[in-house]
């Protein structure tokens, strides 16, 4: 099976999972409280839910159940920008970290939006059809995905 088309090379499935490894790393330096506890369960749940309802989303077969897991990965990037500025805010992280954690944070809903309007508007073309075919499900399914994404959106 050609795994081109993986969600694992997906450019914002990959961002997503370098900010979620950015984020984790910036949690394992809080101090040792009960409210850090609470602050980086809360921010570890929320930045690690936008790679996995981004993967799961690309793994769905009705453009409705992918658009959906992708709003869920942009309300889940929204709550990790909020608890950013938290942890800005309560002095535990240094401005230009915030500064550049928050701008990924934007790339990716910036990223997540044009997915967003580009499957509306494909689902609005295709009203209640399936990605793919019963013909795709065998051992070997084709390798060019419907639509959903392009070329562009896989790393080489």
């Amino acid at each position: 099976m050609d795994d081109r088309f993986s969600y694992r090379n997906l450019i914002l499935w990959q961002r997503a999972q370098e900010l979620a490894h950015d984020v984790i790393q910036v949690t394992k330096r809080l101090p040792n409280s009960w409210s850090s506890a609470v602050i980086a369960r809360q921010i570890i749940a929320s930045v690690t839910s936008i790679g996995a309802n981004i993967a799961e989303g690309h793994g769905r077969f009705t453009f409705a159940a992918y658009r959906n897991h992708l709003s869920i990965a942009r309300g889940s990037t929204a709550e990790t920008d909020s608890w950013l500025d938290l942890l800005y805010r309560e002095g535990l992280l240094e401005k230009d970290e915030e500064q550049r954690l928050h701008q990924r944070c934007r790339q990716l809903l910036g990223m997540l939006t044009t997915k967003i309007n580009v499957l509306d508007a494909e689902n609005s073309r295709n009203k209640n059809s399936l990605r793919e075919t019963s013909a795709e499900y065998t051992v070997d399914p084709p390798v060019d995905p419907t639509l959903l994404f392009d070329e562009n959106d896989y790393s080489p």
